[in-house]
């Protein structure tokens, strides 16, 4: 017997859970944009915050009302990139190199913007808005299964999460506004000569996936212990793997990565360390490693690299 499996086990659920929130909408919003989008982070992090901004200064622990907040300022923030940043960009014809090291300095800049509205904020109330600790929530219930306790950063995740794979399941294959969505993602240019407004289409689909980002960011503040405006950051490596093990394409294939990743990183390393003496802190290197060994087998279409990506684009050329 493994010691720790059965915490070890609790750990990889929640944490599929929360890869599968925030990685679905960055699968979404490439599959219909082509954009590389490393400012996803910060809707993750800019959603805690609400959340935080919320507890902290007014007092306010109600996680739906924070969620909601979150989604229409995520929301927002993710249209605002996409009219002032990357729609321009695509129109100069720039690279999607160029789009998404733009979206690098977006990252950046959110980050630090952040960083000083802590700072704004903590003058004004005298708490620490930088490393802020786990909030308790008045309107979700802990749980119990079995006897095991359900926490609620769990039971809020495991709600949320089948609420965003059912909801967007009936979006993309019951609404016209999916099925504009899907054809826009297919071929933009026929799209838009077929009649669909692809500016209106694209931006609700950025609306969307920052939206939901920044609920999860929301539920994280149920589930750390402390929250800077880093949250985010710390967990793009894992979030990336999960939507390039996708492919940056298939909503199914991103679910299969987020249950991959969380096992990995939880009953893969609990296993690695009792019988081999693999020290845990190796958990980011195992994620690392099944990156790389993605980006090589199979890269997501548009994003370059990939041995086999390079073979097949070298053979056309004979």
């Amino acid at each position: 017997m493994i010691p720790g499996i059965q915490q070890a086990i609790m750990n990889t659920l929640q944490y599929m859970l929360f890869y599968l929130i925030f990685s679905l909408p960055l699968t979404l919003s490439y599959r219909t944009t082509k954009v590389i989008n490393f400012a996803h982070a910060n809707f993750i992090t800019y959603g805690a915050y609400v959340a935080i901004f919320l507890h902290g200064i007014m007092g306010l622990n109600i996680m739906s009302v924070a969620a909601i907040l979150a989604f229409l300022i995520t929301g927002a923030i993710a249209v605002l990139n996409n009219v002032l940043v990357f729609t321009p960009l695509q129109k100069r014809g720039s690279s999607p190199a160029i789009i998404m090291i733009s979206s690098m300095g977006l990252w950046i800049a959110y980050k630090y913007l952040l960083y000083m509205t802590t700072d704004i904020a903590h003058y004004y109330t005298i708490k620490n808005f930088v490393s802020y600790g786990r909030i308790t929530y008045s309107d979700v219930p802990r749980g119990s299964v079995g006897g095991v306790e359900l926490s609620q950063a769990f039971v809020a995740s495991l709600i949320t999460a089948s609420l965003v794979v059912v909801l967007l399941y009936l979006l993309l294959e019951k609404t016209k506004i999916g099925r504009a969505m899907r054809a826009v993602a297919d071929n933009p240019s026929l799209a838009e000569i077929s009649g669909i407004p692809k500016s209106f289409v694209v931006n609700l689909t950025w609306f969307i996936c920052g939206g939901i980002a920044g609920i999860g960011g929301v539920i994280w503040t149920s589930f750390s212990g402390a929250i800077t405006p880093e949250a985010g950051d710390s967990m793009i490596l894992q979030v990336f793997t999960v939507g390039f093990i996708g492919g940056l394409v298939s909503l199914l294939r991103t679910g299969i990565g987020a249950v991959l990743i969380a096992t990995i990183e939880n009953v893969g390393i609990a296993i690695l360390n009792t019988y081999f003496g693999v020290p845990v802190s190796f958990r980011p290197f195992l994620t690392f490693v099944t990156l790389i060994t993605t980006l090589i087998v199979s890269p997501p279409l548009g994003a370059g690299g990939g041995l086999p990506y390079r073979f097949l684009k070298r053979g056309s050329r004979k």
